[in-house]
Parts: structure tokens; sequence; C-alpha cells
């Protein structure tokens, strides 16, 4: 349906201003004609050199499509209107949105629902912070300004080398977590409608090897030295620093998290969300401690004893917030949860002391390789089975297995080369054991 309207010069229409440095001028809309009940308007400007205008009303997402037809043949103009009426409908229907978010607008409201969940106790901290690492990832590689409707779902498909690029040690297990955070955020984007329903980011196969190790456990020879360095770190802070206490205070707050990581195998964020109420200290010095379920990665709650309960005590010494409802590990200035970012800035200077008086320490592992060594040197020790240490640590059997084949694969060849294999004047096998019953048999 045409409706064809008179050319109108009227401020009652609307009109776009124009402004130069010396003069305004005011565009006004001539030869206005509307298709399709009214959805579509096609029209001339004073300023479009008699070229006609498309436009047309997105109502879900109140905004106007509008374009030029590169036309100045009214008939022609109004066959082009019909198609691009039809080609955006068409898209409308698939549930594709015309007006794409950026990707950085899409984060900025995925990690505003992500903290509400955090508030609400329905996601834990740790999981959070690592979604909003994960996204920060994603914005690296497709561009903040890009808008998310217009990437190519192939384009993923280079996600893999882009990491490698960046991370070159990095495995493919954590690629893969990666990706699954980033289908997470794609998946709520449709929810919301930001993205067209059947849009899916194709990451291609990325295979990850069954013998792929984490090389991320600390050497107990590493471990003994950064414990001695630690531990008397803050002696080294100078009587005229600006900020003595404070830097004397984070100095010994990260020798107390290493010790207390190394004795519990906490998850890092799961020692940052300790609260005084969580921990009770035994006469024999242990302490049993609970996790709370918010504040894990698999959601469930656990209460674990273990040894080193002075350090807990010792934080009450020199700490100013040491009420139940206080953080363990506080900032210094304010009765709040010392941030991820200032403990880890402790603990990089702190192995950069560390290199500097043991030249063959690895200083690329991180805080989180003291969980990876707590149950790797449970695993060798060999006194407390596979599922103990799985639930002890908040893990699965699954995930150990995953993770510490290599581990296990030492603890089964030290338990192999724990008997004798021999002859006998036959050239039988037996074991040690077997010929000295023999012997005793042959005695009586």
């Amino acid at each position: 349906m045409l409706r064809t309207l008179k050319t109108i010069d009227d401020n009652s229409l609307k009109s776009k201003k124009i402004k130069n440095k010396s003069t305004e001028k005011v565009s006004r809309r001539t030869d206005i004609t509307e298709i399709f009940d009214g959805n579509v308007t096609i029209y001339k400007t004073t300023n479009s050199g008699d070229v006609y205008q498309f436009q047309m009303y997105v109502k879900d997402e109140q905004r106007y499509v509008r374009k030029s037809l590169k036309t100045r043949d009214k008939q022609v103009a109004i066959s082009l209107a019909q198609k691009e009426f039809i080609f955006y409908q068409s898209k409308i229907l698939q549930g594709e949105k015309l007006f794409s978010l950026t990707a950085e607008e899409l984060v900025e409201k995925y990690l505003i629902y992500i903290n509400d969940l955090v508030e609400e106790e329905q996601l834990s901290k740790g999981r959070a912070s690592n979604i909003k690492t994960f996204t920060k990832h994603y914005l690296e590689f497709v561009g903040k300004k890009t808008k998310i409707q217009a990437i190519d779902r192939k384009f993923f498909q280079d996600y893999r080398s882009h990491r490698q690029a960046d991370k070159a040690d990095i495995t493919m297990t954590v690629v893969v977590n990666e990706t699954i955070t980033i289908k997470q955020l794609y998946k709520w984007a449709k929810d919301k409608g930001y993205i067209s329903q059947n849009y899916e980011c194709d990451f291609g196969r990325i295979k990850v090897r069954r013998d792929e190790v984490r090389r991320e456990s600390f050497s107990v020879k590493d471990y003994k030295n950064l414990v001695a360095v630690a531990k008397f770190w803050y002696t080294k802070v100078s009587k005229n620093h600006i900020n003595y206490d404070e830097e004397v205070y984070y100095r010994k707050s990260i020798r107390d998290f290493i010790v207390l990581m190394g004795n519990y195998g906490f998850r890092t964020n799961e020692l940052r969300m300790l609260k005084y109420k969580d921990v009770l200290v035994h006469d024999d010095e242990t302490a049993s401690v609970t996790v709370r379920e918010e504040n894990t990665k698999v959601r469930k709650q656990r209460v674990i004893r273990g040894r080193r309960g002075d350090v807990f005590a010792r934080r009450k010494t020199y700490s100013k917030y040491i009420e139940l409802e206080d953080y363990v590990f506080s900032h210094f200035r304010k009765n709040n949860l010392m941030t991820k970012e200032l403990l880890y800035d402790y603990y990089n200077r702190l192995i950069k002391e560390v290199k500097k008086e043991h030249t063959d320490f690895d200083d690329t592992k991180t805080l989180y390789s003291l969980r990876h060594f707590y149950i790797t040197i449970h695993l060798l020790a060999s006194k407390v089975d596979v599922y103990k240490i799985a639930r002890y640590c908040g893990t699965s059997m699954n995930q150990i297995q995953k993770h510490y084949d290599n581990v296990k694969d030492t603890q089964i060849s030290k338990e192999m080369l724990s008997y004798s294999l021999k002859f006998d004047k036959n050239d039988e096998i037996v074991l040690d054991d077997d010929i000295h019953d023999k012997e005793v048999e042959e005695t009586h």
C-alpha cells in the first residue's frame, strides 16, 4: 500500500539540524511517501541532493533503520524500499537484532548479572572472578567496539591459536574452560534478546590430550626455599619506609597465606574468603576450617582439619580486624577483604626475592600452584587414598585422575620397585618373599 504525502515545509515535521562554523541550516523532508501502512517511509531532504532516503521503525528495539536508497527515480526508490523492508522483516522474524550491542557493552551487562548472582549467593566469588578474567580474554580477541551481531560464527575458530600466541604455555584444558564461559555469555545474550536466537559460537575442534600434564606444582626444594625467604622478608623493610607498618603487614600476610595454602590445599579464593568465624584453633595447633559453599568452586561446603593452626592465631596479633565476621586476610587500612591484585602483587615481589637468593628457583609458579603442591605431596606419600584427598580438597576423583596421573605413575613405579624379582634354578620368575618362604620350608 502506497500513501503519498504532499511536500510540507512545516516545523511540526521532524527536522535534522546541521550546524557549521558560520551558519545553521535546517534539513527538511520533502516528497514523503509511506509504504506498508506507514511501516516504511521514503523521502528526500534538502541536503540529500534529491536522492531518496529509506526509514523503517523497529518496534521491538525502539529504533529507526535509516539509509540512502541512492536513486533519484521515485519508482526505483519504492521498489528498493520494498526489498529492504522484506529483507529486514525476515531477519526480525528469525529472531535477529538489527541494532547490535558492542562486545564491550555485552560484557558490561553480563558482569552486572554475574555480580547479582554473587550477591544472591547463587555464584561463588571465585567463579565470578574467573568469568571476569575469561570475558577480558574474549574482548581482547573480538575487539571491544565490535558489534556482536557482526561477528562471523566461524571467527571463533581462531580463538585457540589466539590464546596460544598470547600465552605459549597455556593448556588446552584452560582454553576449553574459557570457551565454555564465552558460550554461556552468548546463551545469556540470546535469552535477553541481544543477539539472534540461532547464533552459535563455532570454536571448531579443540583437542585436549589425555596425557596433558599440568606442570604447576612446586618441587619440594622450591617450596622450602619459598617459605624460608618469606619467613623473614618483612624484616627487610626499611625503618624509613613511608608506609612501614602497612608494608610489614602485607609481607607477613603473604608469608602466612603461603604456609596455609601449603598445609591445607585451599583454592586461592577459598582462603581469601575465610572469616575468623570459619576457623577453630585447637590446643595442638591444628585448626578446623569451614569452607563455606558460596566460596567454593563446586558449591559444596566442607569442614577440614589441618596443621599450622598457629598461623591463624598469629594473624590476630598484628591485624586490626579480628572479630568473628572479619576476614582472616583483611585489607590493612579498612575492614574489607584483601584484593586478589594486592595479594598477587606481594607474591610476585616475594618470588623475585627468592630468585635472587636461589637462582635455580622456578619463578613461573603461581599461588594456586601451592594447592597442586599439597595434592601432589599427598599422592606421592600414598598414606591416604585418592578419594579422601579429593574430598579433603573439595574436588572430584575424576579431576585428580585428570590432572595428576603423572604423579600416580611415579607412585606406582615406587611400589613396583619396593620388592625384588629373582630367577630360581629352573629359571622361573619368583618374588623375593616366595624365595624366603621356600627356604623356610626346606629347612623344616
